[in-house]
């Protein structure tokens, strides 16, 4: 018994292989991409306090994607904000600068990310001790969103893990279409 002979010569390569090889390829390249990108996103660089006169104080920490209360602790338990300087890691080991918020309960940054500018971190300072010290006047409100970088890494990352999974479908669709080409001859 003779076996049956594939519809093409082996001079001919199967586009049908090339193209599903290329779809396998194009998902397992977008895989590193869809994880890191939400990933990315998720980094909780908002940071927002809320106080009521004479009440609660709540500190948040946001992302594009979550929310998440760091603490809770009445406005009495603040003794105040300092402003924390470090030298940078890098080889110019330039001087930075965050707001630090001291409570009964330990300390909390109030900055994502550490400002290179001192100004910026004690104009914070300032705010935040000016707004704490006036007993049943308004709430206070601090907000710093910094999520911009992670929006756009992220947002990068996720875009081109979703384009190649699109030009994967794609190849799929072609390799359904060239294996379809392929059988034809075979039947007729």
């Amino acid at each position: 018994m003779s076996e049956p002979q594939p519809s093409y010569s082996d001079d001919e390569p199967r586009k049908s292989r090339t193209t599903a090889i290329a779809a396998a390829a194009c998902v397992l390249l977008a895989l590193p991409f869809l994880v890191l990108g939400p990933y990315l996103l998720n980094a909780k660089a908002r940071v927002e306090l809320r106080c009521q006169p004479g009440g609660v104080c709540l500190l948040f920490h946001s992302s594009w994607l979550t929310r998440d209360e760091v603490a809770s602790f009445a406005m009495k338990d603040v003794r105040g904000v300092k402003v924390d300087r470090t030298r940078a890691a890098r080889r110019n080991r330039v001087p930075i600068f965050r707001p630090t918020l001291v409570t009964a309960h330990g300390e909390y940054p109030l900055f994502f990310q550490w400002a290179t500018d001192e100004a910026e971190a004690t104009r914070a300072q300032a705010e935040l001790e000016q707004a704490l010290a006036s007993p049943g006047g308004q709430p206070v409100v601090f907000v710093r969103d910094d999520r911009g970088a992670s929006l756009r890494v992220g947002g990068a990352f996720s875009g081109v893990g979703g384009l190649l999974l699109v030009f994967a479908a794609w190849l799929g669709w072609r390799t359904r279409r060239h294996l379809r080409a392929e059988r034809s001859p075979a039947s007729a």
